[in-house]
This record gives structure tokens, sequence and C-alpha cells, in this order.
């Protein structure tokens, strides 16, 4: 041993040679192998000093003692072993004297998480959501359409069996975990990388996380620089002894975190991932796990399993968003809680939905507690809200974080994908398309470049690289911006439905037509065009035609319906005789609900006709919160009270339990007491208390109340449906048929996307927006005149 490393002796040359033959190797391959020059492994041969590290790593990958190879006295070598600790005991107060060394380089490298638009840094241990991944890779599974289909039941987010994150690690010594962009990889990886060094997470393991974006930019300044020069070096500044860093790999007591291999240059990725499989077969016995975007690396690595990182599921949205007001808004954690609580809760309301389809994805629901932390209720423009999620996935993330990735070919120019996006939206959603097969996809970005002015040259020579761009252009808009998700082995979708609505919206607009507009709006009365349609208006510079065009197709839907005309004249005529601070049109929307109700005990279905008191419905889009009106709140309770009968009628004779037929009438009598106290006239009062005195007492007799009801119900709801008809002109027997109902269901969801719409709109004259309301609900013999 000198003073600059050990040397071997003579008989450990020939030792080593010995071992060089019998592994068919040279001293060429074997530095290649170990990721270090030559020039330390001819010395080693030549019986010449080397590094302490070199010395020991080629021995070991000899397979050799490398005390029994070096040139050293007996006492030395007792010295030196002790610096190389082999028994388990020794192993472990190594690991914990490396752990409690580094504590302040992890610390610095995990412990603080830079999220979009937030000045400071979040301890990452306050916001971090336990994650889950996906056994089987979404775009490896061989499924047909139809299969998503079904598996999906109509919406983008895929069920499949999940698995907590902290046990598949612990389970698979090499993992690749995959994922879309912001899903939280490197969050995860700092997780780990926290947990393990606390002795909470692989507890006999020393954590090394390495960023393979930094990797690969030292990798540039130094061509022979390896893995295990990054983790000495790493280890030296922590001051720990260099020859530790071989032994602890050599053990396999390293837990090996490699975050971000997508974010790597393309011209240093061939050099990298050879560097990772080699440095990985070398030190097998660690534990391994690299994170990269799905679909954005080919090259397999021998012996990694792959995993998908799961979108969020509603409770882990809400743990989420607790956290987030806490630890981002700064909130204490009562407050952080109570308003995470008011999100939650707004989050989960009908008009929400398209909200709750981005909340899967952690940084759009970053995103959403922005707009919302602002005003703590969701007020702003969805449009805003979506053009931000879409440029944060069209590159701003990246720009945030300084990564680059590769471009498309010379030969096409730069251009806003945002256009290619929204056209592809469009075909697909007019053709009712949610997942596609990759070669449609292709077809339409290839449609797209042809008529476009992108190319710098137009010879029909150009057409078959057009088609080679069209598969590139693919990949950037799913592996790059994550727009476009691969569900299936050949089979798209848009990541959430939510954004492919918008981007047909979009479509409208960029290529705005009256022509156009008048086939969008032949949709009016299809649900699933109804978000198109609202999004459409909002983002129109002035959407005052649309506007009437769609109040005219609104209209003409009942026009030739004579008995659906006349139900109008009545509902006009009854709103008109109501004294309220309201608009008319506000309060025929209420009474069209009240008939709704109605209707409902009439059809036996618990769908509601014409929305509920707990909808997004007409009446609340044009009333907001309806202010107490004892002339409206009479009409309710009666209305409510009429119902309940209805209902009773129906269990009675149709439902065993007595229990469900006591809640009914229980319900019936809560309204019918309402309305009372309200009655004013004392004729109509004397006739409802009369009627009222008939039923049965409910209390202690259920079946008792059943049998009176069976005999006498009928009886009585039509008794209470005169009274109804004479003394408030509620409740007619309007026999509709169950087409006109449909009808009728149609054109009240249409009333109330044209008053949404209304309200969205960015610009529009303070008469064309009266005269819209003031024509809302009449029959056309009204509105003519």
């Amino acid at each position: 041993m000198t003073s600059q490393g050990l040397r071997a002796s003579s008989e450990g040359i020939r030792a080593a040679k010995t071992a060089l033959t019998d592994k068919t190797l040279s001293q060429h391959k074997l530095a290649i192998a170990l990721g270090i020059t030559r020039q330390p492994v001819s010395k080693f041969f030549a019986g010449e000093p080397v590094s302490r590290s070199c010395f020991v790593q080629i021995c070991q990958h000899l397979g050799l003692s490398w005390q029994k190879i070096a040139d050293l006295p007996e006492d030395i070598i007792s010295d030196t072993s002790a610096k190389f600790p082999t028994n388990k005991r020794d192993l472990n107060i190594l690991v914990q004297e490396i752990r409690q060394k580094r504590q302040g380089k992890i610390q610095d490298q995990c412990s603080t998480l830079q999220m979009m638009d937030i000045a400071q840094t979040i301890p990452l241990l306050d916001i971090y959501t336990p994650i889950y991944v996906l056994e089987k890779i979404t775009s490896q599974r061989w499924l047909e359409i139809d299969d998503l289909l079904q598996e999906c039941g109509g919406e983008l987010s895929c069920n499949q069996k999940k698995l907590p994150i902290l046990e598949t690690v612990s389970f698979y010594s090499k993992l690749m975990i995959l994922g879309k962009p912001g899903i939280g990889k490197t969050t995860l990886l700092k997780y780990l990388a926290l947990e393990c060094n606390q002795g909470e997470f692989q507890p006999n393991c020393v954590a090394i996380f390495i960023s393979l974006k930094d990797f690969a930019e030292d990798l540039k300044d130094n061509s022979d620089f390896s893995f295990l020069k990054y983790i000495s070096q790493e280890f030296v500044s922590c001051g720990i002894e260099a020859e530790s860093t071989p032994n602890i790999l050599t053990e396999g007591r390293a837990l090996i975190l490699l975050d971000g291999l997508d974010e790597v240059p393309a011209e240093d990725i061939k050099q990298v991932n050879q560097e990772i499989r080699r440095f990985s077969q070398i030190y097998y016995k660690n534990r391994f796990v690299i994170s990269c975007r799905i679909g954005a690396q080919k090259y397999k690595f021998p012996g990694f399993t792959e995993v998908e990182i799961a979108d969020f599921d509603m409770q882990q949205a809400e743990t989420f968003v607790k956290q987030w007001f806490v630890a981002v808004a700064h909130e204490s954690k009562e407050d952080g809680e109570s308003i995470g609580n008011l999100f939650i809760h707004q989050l989960h309301l009908p008009e929400n939905k398209q909200l709750q389809e981005l909340a899967i994805a952690p940084i759009l629901l970053h995103l959403i507690c922005l707009f919302f932390h602002t005003k703590s209720e969701f007020t702003f423009k969805l449009t805003k809200l979506y053009e931000q999620a879409l440029n944060i996935l069209l590159g701003r993330w990246d720009e945030i974080r300084s990564i680059q990735r590769k471009s498309i070919t010379e030969n096409f120019k730069l251009f806003n994908p945002k256009n290619l996006l929204a056209q592809i939206a469009a075909i697909t959603f007019e053709q009712e398309d949610y997942f596609f097969e990759q070669e449609q996809i292709q077809l339409l970005i290839y449609q797209y470049l042809s008529k476009s002015n992108y190319y710098v040259t137009s010879n029909l020579e150009l057409v078959n690289q057009q088609l080679q761009d069209s598969e590139k252009w693919l990949k950037i808009l799913e592996v790059e911006y994550g727009l476009l998700v691969e569900r299936s082995h050949g089979i798209y979708s848009f990541s959430h439905l939510a954004l492919q609505e918008y981007l047909t919206a979009k479509n409208f607009v960029i290529n705005y037509q009256e022509q156009s507009v008048n086939q969008l709006i032949t949709h009016i009365t299809e649900k699933r065009w109804q978000n198109v349609l609202l999004l459409t208006v909002s983002m129109l510079p002035n959407a005052e035609a649309m506007l009437r065009l769609m109040k005219q197709k609104i209209d003409a839907l009942v026009a030739n319906d004579q008995k659906i005309q006349d139900f109008l004249l009545w509902l006009n005529q009854k709103s008109n005789s109501v004294t309220t601070q309201y608009k008319a049109g506000a309060i025929r929307a209420f009474y069209l609900v009240c008939v709704g109700r109605a209707l409902e005990v009439c059809l036996q279905t618990s769908n509601q006709v014409f929305g509920n008191s707990s909808s997004y419905g007409l009446e609340r889009a044009m009333l907001g919160n309806l202010a107490f009106n004892p002339e409206l709140a009479i009409d309710e309770f009666l209305t409510s009270t009429f119902a309940c009968a209805g209902e009773l009628e129906f269990a009675c004779h149709y439902i065993l339990n007595d229990a469900i037929v006591f809640d009914y009438a229980h319900a019936l009598n809560i309204a019918f007491d309402k309305a009372l106290n309200l009655v004013v006239e004392s004729k109509f009062r004397q006739f409802l208390y009369n009627l009222k005195k008939q039923l049965p007492h409910t209390q202690n007799h259920p079946h008792k109340f059943r049998k009176w009801w069976i005999e006498h119900g009928k009886f009585w709801s039509r008794k209470f449906r005169e009274l109804l008809v004479q003394y408030r002109n509620i409740c007619h027997d309007w026999q509709f048929s169950k087409q006109q109902i449909e009808l009728m269901q149609q054109y009240y969801s249409a009333n109330k996307l044209l008053i949404n719409c209304l309200n969205a709109s960015q610009k529009i004259a303070p008469a064309i927006r009266e005269e819209i309301e003031e024509t809302l609900l009449l029959g056309i013999a009204e509105i003519k005149n």
C-alpha cells in the first residue's frame, strides 16, 4: 500500500488474470463494464498503485477478495479492513453513519417543491398525497374501443386495479415508474428519498437521489463520468470516505432514485441509457427506481418492471386540497381545512363536473386551487382555466423548470399546436369519438399539415414526409404535451373530456362562420354538446347573433305542439298573477319546475323532469337564491304536498315496507303544515284544514295508514287537486304524453343552457339581453305579440 492507493501482489495479479480469462473479459472490456478509463485497469495488472475505490471495484467485479489481492502486510490488512466492513453489523453502522452525514444533502435535494405560480418553496411532506400505480401499463393493453367504452362507462378515466406505491417499490427491486405530465413523478421519488433517509422506508438502505437531467449535463463536461463517480463525489462532499461508496453499492445497501429520464436531451439519451444499464447490472443487489414520462422511453432496461402512476381518485384529490390550503395558501390548519371542505363541497356540485375531470391530475388540481383561492368559490370563467391548463401542458411547466425537449422535423415551421388540437377535437367530438385509432389521428394530423403553410416547400415529394411527421406529431402531443393519451395499444383519447370539449369550442371560434354556427346550434338539445355551446358563446367577442339563433331554435322545438303551447299560455298567466320583484321569465321558470315535480309522480320516475332544488336549474340561473315570497312559497309547499300524495299512492300499493310508507306520509304532513301556515284566504284555509283532518295519524300505526290510503287515497288526492286548481290555479291534469314530456324536458334544458350562455357571454347589448329574458318560456303567439 502507498499513499496514492493500493497495488496488487504478484500472486494477486496472476489470480486476477485468471479471473479475467474465466469471465471472457479483456482489460478494455473490464474498464467499460466498470464505467472507468482503461488506465487504472492497466496499472492494476502491472502492479502499480491504483486508487482504493478502483482497486476494490476491480476485485469485486472479478469475484476476488481485494485484501488477498493487495500487496499488504498483515497489520495493515487488519487496519484497512476496518474501512471496508463486511459483516452485517458493520454494514448497518456504516449505513447509519452515511445517512447522518447526508441528512443535509437529502433535505436540500428533496424536502421542498417549487410549485407553479407560487413564490415560496413548499415543504414536500406538507403537500404529499399517497399515490397508487397501475400494474398494467394502459398503452400496453390490447383492448378494442368497445372494450374501453364498457370498462370506462362513458368516462375517459378508466378503472384498473391500483397498488399502493410503497408496497410496489418494496416488492420490485428494479422499477420504472411511468406517468403523464404533472402527475407527481419527481414528487414521489423525493418522498421516497426522505422516507428512506429517516429510516421509515427501506431502513437498511442509503437513499441516493439523482436528477438525470443534471447527470447528463455533467456527462457532457466529462465523457468519463459515471454514476459511480457521481455518487462518490457526492459522498465525499458530505464528509464520507470515497472507499465507502463501492462497499455500500456492492453489498446492495443503496436505494438509487433516478429522476426524469424523459428530461434528458435527445443527443445524450443513448449514453445515459447505457450508463443506467451498465450501473444497474454491475451493482445489481441495490434497489433502483427510475421515473419517466409515459411513452417517452422505448428502450427497456433489463430486469426492470414498469408500472404507471394512476390518476387521482376523489379521495386523493380531497386529501391534496385540504393540505394545499394549509401548506400553499398559508392558512391556519383550522381555516385551511375549512376552505378545503368548502372547495370539495362545491367541486361535487353537478355544474362543476368538468372541474372534477381535471382534478384527477395533480398539476391541474393545483391550478384549480389557485383559481378558487382568490374568491373562495368557483365563479371564475372556465375558459380562462382551460386556457391556462393548455398552456401548462403545452410547455409552460417545462419552461418553469428549464427543460427543453426535442422538436419536430426541420421542415416544420413553428406554429401554435392549439389549432391542430382544436381541429382534432372538433372532428372526433362531432363523430362521437371519445376513443380513436392511431391511424385516424395520424390521418387528421396529415390533413391538417397538408392544408397548412407550415412546410417550407410544397412539392409532391413531401407527401411521405408529411405522413412521417404526422406520426411524430402524434407522439409529441402524447409524450411531450400529455394532451393525447394512449388508452390501449394503438387507441387514443384526449387526456380529459373537458379539454376535448373546450378545444372543440375553440375550433368553432377560430373558424367562426354563420354556417358553422348554425350547424353547432342543431345540437342544442343534445346533452353532450351543451358544454361546447356554453364555451363557444363565452369565447366569442360578440355572441349576440348566436344567442338569438339559439332562442329561435328553442322556441321552434315546441311551436307545433298545441297542448304544450296551451301549457305555456297557462304558465305565463299564472306567473303574471304573482306580485314579485323578479322578472316574469324567472317566475315562469319557477312554476315550470313545480309542474315537473308533479309530473315525476305521475310518471313514477326518480329522474327530475325539470331539475330540482339541488341542481343548477333554470330558475336558479335566473333568480339566484330565491328570496322568500309568500305567494311562491304557498304554491311550492302545496305542489310538494300533492307530489307526496302521489308517492304515497304508489308506495301503499307496490312497496311492502311500512317504514317507507311512513316516510312518505310524514313528508306529506310536513309540507301540508307549512302550506297551511302561509295560506291567508279563510275559505281556502278551512277547506284545506278539513281535508287534512281526514288523514289518520301515522306515528303508531303505519299499517293502518296504508289500509286507509288504499281505500280512500285516490278520492282524497282528487279533492285536494280540485282545491288547488280552484284556489291557486296549480296542479292541473295536463295529461301529457310520454313524447310530450320528453320534448318539454329538452325545451327546459335548452332554455337553461340559453340563460347560462347569456350570463357567460363577454359582451351583449342590454336590449338583446332583455329581449331574450322577457320572451323566455313564452308560447309562439305571445312572443309575436
